[in-house]
């Protein structure tokens, strides 16, 4: 091993981790990586990993949280102005984020020092959605010709719809395969047929999506639900919200 490669593994770097598959998974509709939404994401994980504390005398390691309230407070122009971004690249880097349910913001009214101030952005990731996109948490298996990247998601969450709804510039895809054929297999090519005639190309997770959709309602609901979302323009996920009210009421 040479010495330049000794000497980089012994420094110790601190701040931003940015995973290497989140430029597979969060990208624009060309296949490029968004990298706004990459940073900002990444700056929003590391304010949220807490800070480690180790007692010298009994060993002990306690965690402290790198904030003060219960959530992260910060806003666009703040994101922005931690990697020269313009506030409207991110904001709608976060709009991307947030329909792809990595990130949750909430707009508050608070007390500071004695004065009241209204919309004051708090946001929080979504740890169980990053790991869906993070190397670690996917299992890699050799195939005859090639490899491909099985999904850890459990049998209760759906996976989330990956398009952004401000802009249709912004998509999500993958280079990678994913096996879905266990929800898949089961559902008529029609349901699909419909979807690219009228949304688009069939990605794999959205495929799974409505695999799993019609498994637990039916596929003439799936498709109504999608007749609804074209009357408004929208797309998969505002679908799929519309099915999640529908088996809240049981309909």
């Amino acid at each position: 091993m040479s010495n330049i490669v000794t000497e980089i593994g012994g420094l110790n770097f601190k701040g931003n981790v940015v995973d290497h598959e989140w430029f597979n998974y969060i990208t624009f509709s060309n296949g490029k990586p968004h990298i706004v939404a990459i940073m900002v994401l990444s700056e929003i994980v590391y304010w949220y990993r807490p800070t480690v504390i180790r007692n010298e005398i009994d060993g002990k390691v306690t965690y402290k949280k790198k904030f003060k309230a219960d959530k992260l407070q910060k806003n666009y122009q703040q994101l922005a102005d931690s990697f020269g971004f313009t506030k409207l690249q991110v904001k709608r880097a976060c709009d991307l984020l947030t329909d792809m349910l990595l990130i949750k913001i909430e707009f508050r009214t608070i007390n500071a020092d004695g004065k009241i101030l209204n919309n004051v952005m708090f946001v929080e990731p979504v740890p169980t959605e990053i790991k869906k996109i993070s190397s670690m948490y996917q299992q890699m298996k050799e195939d005859p010709g090639d490899l491909e990247v099985n999904r850890v998601v459990t049998s209760k969450s759906r996976p989330s719809s990956l398009t952004s709804k401000e802009s249709p510039n912004f998509k999500v895809k993958t280079n990678t395969e994913i096996t879905t054929k266990s929800t898949t297999e089961n559902v008529s090519s029609s349901i699909f047929s419909f979807y690219e005639n009228n949304f688009g190309i069939l990605n794999s997770f959205i495929a799974e999506s409505i695999s799993q959709w019609v498994n637990d309602t039916s596929e003439e609901l799936v498709q109504a639900a999608m007749e609804r979302a074209l009357k408004q323009q929208k797309k998969w996920n505002y679908a799929e919200g519309i099915l999640k009210q529908w088996v809240n009421k049981n309909i």
